[in-house]
């Protein structure tokens, strides 16, 4: 006899043949039959089989729920009637939700069986009316039958893997599964002391059901523990499911929402939760107080029906756009004007970004709301500045034109006056000597005037090793013997006492050389300032190239602003325009004081450079300081966490506070700057035997290996800044103003992890100073 259960769920039709001894079923993929249903729960049913007194043959019960006793949410139906267990016969339908069913069969024929398996949905159908094998149980025949698979039920908490005890209402332990026993050996000893047991038989009583539920602890476990009260026979049946895991990630997603709850209400942008259909789910405090609404006035509303968006239907329609469109799946980001609390027009960078399921279907739209009001201001202030500005950019671009053809003329004379020194100094007279091929001083012919630390009549008929150092006689007779050979004018320098000189050795006559031995002590230090003054000029050109490629840029935009700005001024040139005329021109002082700020940096480094930058050490509390660097910078980012800790002892060290101001702003800027996804920024103080050092440290785009090495010099950006604006020097003014305190920097720094700047300033010159000379 073969049993057959024909399953219908929301994946397929199916066909299971029933040979294991239990089954459990339900929507949870560790049930030995697995429903694909949402309809379903997780453990739905129990399907056991029932084996006949004395008899081999047997039939199979289903029964709702698990062996908890905990019910199925949707109930069992079987033949359309509700059971909590049923004797199944062939032919049984059996309903576990609206959309998934099962019918039960028994067949006989094995041949049969294999062509239903592998025949099609319809032919399946007809041949299982064809196989139905009438029920060879009769009602009575079941009725016995209960008291078997009741035996039968009682053997499945031996192999259950949850706990399971059992105790009389008089507290005498009846029943512990092997679970239970290795889980808690003790039980046996503490008997009603027991954690797990204490109260229970009170709580079953006062409660007066058959069912109830609670949690308890254990030694740092939870568990969740079913009661189930058997008035038959006076017992209570305890089912124990380790829950601990689940309460600790209950806890923590507790955790996790008060902190985001947090972090959403103290942001400085707007932001808000809207629902697919743009109907505001959740707004943080900013955004309540930009608009001037009540938390609750706000939920439930449509995003463009509140106040704030009021200012226009154009903003409106294109709100609704947006959502549309993010509703999609799509990120849309786009600047619009709406009205803030007191009905002002404010202009926001303002965007949304879908939130996606599992399915890959939106279910919220988070919204954030940046007010660049001051941004755009100063952009049409920059605008307005543009064209004078870009007029100055010429005229100047003119004077590096002209200087670097001065610079070129000036060069060529340079040249053509070191020709002219060797002209000349090939014209002067110089000591001359006729030597042998041997080497032996034959004649000699001697100036009025020689350098010579000896006297040329004092060498006739010597040999050169007996006038000259070892190692100048041995590289003169090298190059005798070399212009005999070649015929070839020989040149060589060596050096006599502190000058240097060069002898012109060339063929005079058969195994005989004339020695023209000239002072070129002079001429080498000649060569030796052109060569640096040439690299001097080689930095020089460089150094302009960057400047010029600089101010072009960054020159550029506040040129533009200044440009705009002004011919807006003269578009409102009524006297009823006065309040927008005193706008544009607020933008064009904004452009102006950018430039000069940068105008002011390049004049000091160019102090720096022509080393006229003054150094005024003063007592100074350097942690103090620096907290008040950190603070006013702080409030110019929203997006950065500057954090200062410091291990210096409270005690005053002696150094420049302008200097310093350098050092740690352009160090603190270029951390923002160069971190445009924000991020925390370490600023970090502490002392060694020999140094007090600073470190400042970002986790931003950090800096190309090939840019290293050229950091620190003027004009100098990293290859990956991209459209970050900066001018190049302010590391360069850091380097300076560090030297000027007698320490150093270093960097390390790796691509797209960050950048770390280390100052060492010397301990020994930094702690002169005295407390009486803090500052009051």
């Amino acid at each position: 006899m073969q049993h057959l259960l024909l399953i219908k769920d929301d994946q397929e039709q199916r066909l299971i043949a029933l040979t294991a001894e239990t089954s459990s079923i339900g929507r949870d993929a560790s049930n030995s039959i697995v429903l694909h249903s949402q309809e379903v729960s997780r453990q739905h049913a129990i399907l056991l089989r029932v084996t006949r007194p004395g008899e081999q043959t047997f039939l199979f019960r289903i029964i709702d729920g698990n062996l908890q006793g905990k019910p199925s949410t949707n109930g069992l139906y079987v033949n359309g009637r509700r059971c909590s267990s049923h004797d199944l016969r062939s032919g049984d339908t059996i309903t576990f939700g609206a959309h998934v069913c099962a019918r039960y069969y028994t067949v006989e024929d094995g041949a049969d069986l294999d062509k239903l398996f592998s025949s099609s949905k319809e032919e399946s159908d007809d041949l299982m009316e064809t196989l139905i094998v009438p029920p060879a149980v009769t009602e009575l025949e079941l009725e016995k039958l209960h008291d078997a698979a009741l035996v039968r039920l009682a053997s499945f908490p031996e192999l259950f893997s949850h706990p399971i005890i059992e105790l009389s209402l008089s507290g005498e332990l009846t029943y512990l599964n092997p679970a239970a026993v290795s889980q808690f050996p003790e039980i046996q000893q503490q008997k009603l002391q027991h954690p797990l047991l204490e109260g229970v038989i009170d709580i079953v009583k006062q409660e007066k059901k058959s069912y109830v539920q609670r949690e308890v602890s254990v030694y740092n476990r939870i568990f969740e523990q079913s009661l189930n009260y058997i008035p038959q026979s006076d017992l209570i049946r305890s089912y124990l499911v380790e829950i601990t895991e689940r309460k600790q990630a209950e806890a923590a997603l507790r955790e996790n929402e008060r902190r985001f709850r947090a972090i959403f209400n103290q942001t400085f942008q707007v932001s808000g939760l809207l629902n697919p259909q743009g109907y505001v789910l959740e707004m943080n405090q900013t955004a309540l107080e930009f608009a001037g609404l009540q938390r609750a006035d706000a939920l439930g509303l449509q995003l463009w029906q509140t106040p704030a968006w009021q200012a226009s239907a154009a903003a409106q329609a294109q709100l609704k756009d947006a959502i549309a469109a993010a509703a999609e799946g799509k990120f849309v980001r786009y600047e619009t004007d709406v009205l803030d609390r007191d009905g002002q027009l404010t202009t926001l960078d303002f965007s949304l970004k879908p939130t996606l399921d599992e399915a890959e279907q939106v279910v919220l739209l988070l919204f954030e709301g940046r007010d660049i009001s001051d941004y755009k201001r100063a952009e049409a202030d920059l605008k307005a500045l543009h064209d004078k500005l870009e007029n100055q950019v010429k005229t100047r671009t003119i004077q590096f034109i002209e200087v670097t053809e001065r610079l070129k003329q000036e060069e060529n004379a340079l040249l053509a006056s070191y020709a002219t020194n060797r002209a000349l100094l090939n014209a002067i007279p110089d000591p001359m000597f006729r030597i042998s091929q041997e080497g032996i001083f034959v004649n000699f012919k001697k100036p009025k005037q020689y350098s010579l630390p000896f006297d040329p009549e004092q060498c006739l008929h010597r040999h050169l090793a007996d006038v000259l150092p070892q190692s100048a006689a041995a590289e003169l007779q090298t190059c005798i013997d070399q212009a005999l050979a070649t015929g070839e004018t020989q040149l060589l320098e060596f050096q006599l006492s502190v000058n240097q000189y060069e002898a012109r050795v060339a063929t005079s006559a058969e195994a005989e050389v004339m020695v023209i031995v000239r002072d070129i002590t002079e001429r080498k230090r000649s060569e030796a300032e052109i060569r640096r003054a040439l690299e001097r000029e080689r930095e020089l050109n460089e150094m302009k190239t960057r400047f010029v490629s600089m101010t072009s840029h960054e020159f550029r935009t506040p040129l533009t602003t200044i440009l705009s700005s002004a011919e807006l001024i003269e578009h409102y040139s009524g006297p009823e325009e006065k309040e927008k005329q005193l706008k544009y021109l607020r933008k064009i002082q904004t452009a102006t004081q950018h430039m000069t700020e940068l105008l002011n940096d390049v004049l000091l480094i160019n102090q720096a450079e022509a080393g006229k930058t003054e150094f005024n050490p003063q007592s100074l509390e350097l942690t103090q300081f620096c907290q008040e660097i950190v603070e006013e910078l702080q409030v110019t980012t929203q997006m950065h966490d500057l954090q200062l800790r410091s291990q210096l002892p409270a005690q005053p060290l002696l150094c420049d506070r302008k200097l310093m101001r350098h050092i740690l702003t352009n160090l603190l800027a270029n951390a923002i700057n160069y971190s445009p996804s924000g991020g925390d920024i370490q600023i970090t103080l502490l002392q060694t035997a020999d140094t007090i050092e600073l470190k400042v440290q970002d986790s931003g785009i950090g800096i190309p290996p090939e840019t290293q090495a050229t950091l620190f010099d003027s004009f100098v950006r990293g290859s990956n800044v991209g459209t970050i604006s900066g001018t190049g020097l302010g590391l360069a003014i850091v380097k300076k103003s560090v030297e000027l305190h007698q320490g150093s920097i270093s960097c390390d720094s790796t691509v797209g992890v960050g950048t770390t700047f280390t100052v060492r300033f010397p301990a020994q010159q930094m702690l002169a100073a005295q407390p009486s000379a803090l500052p009051r």
